[in-house]
């Protein structure tokens, strides 16, 4: 997948309202802020599942030691960046893009990723799924 076609994608999904059901507004008020020493013990050195609207949308690994991240997409196209935590902010600084910014949050069991644009939570809402130890893939796609 080409960068623009990666950036088209991404723009796509940011569009998409997590969830068309009344109360998601005042459901996702009710999320509380992870902090960003709990988001570092469980993330760092390991490999996140996120998913949208309840399908697969990408895995992202923490390296240790570091800011660096890599995002794998559903499609297997990965990118590579950074991130920092401006509380309650967690934003993140992908090759070729625009940063992009997210309250990390719970809401019961639930992990939920808010997108914020200028400041303001969205209704683009990501569900963290997992936490694994499996490394991320990312290379050329396999062709026949």
């Amino acid at each position: 997948m080409r960068r623009s076609d990666l950036a088209m994608l991404l723009a796509a999904i940011m569009l998409l309202p997590a969830a068309s059901q009344p109360g998601t507004v005042d459901r996702l008020a009710q999320a509380r802020d992870i902090p960003v020493e709990e988001w570092r013990d469980m993330a760092m050195g390991r490999t996140l599942t996120y998913r949208f609207n309840g399908e697969l949308w990408a895995y992202e690994h923490y390296f240790p030691g570091t800011n660096a991240v890599v995002l794998q997409l559903y499609d297997g196209t990965c990118m590579q960046g950074t991130w920092d935590y401006h509380a309650p902010l967690y934003c993140f600084h992908w090759e070729g893009q625009t940063p992009s910014c997210f309250r990390h949050t719970r809401l019961g069991s639930e992990i939920l990723i808010i997108e914020t644009l200028e400041g303001q939570d969205t209704t683009m809402t990501q569900e963290m799924t997992g936490v694994g130890d499996q490394p991320v893939s990312c290379g050329p796609p396999i062709t026949s």
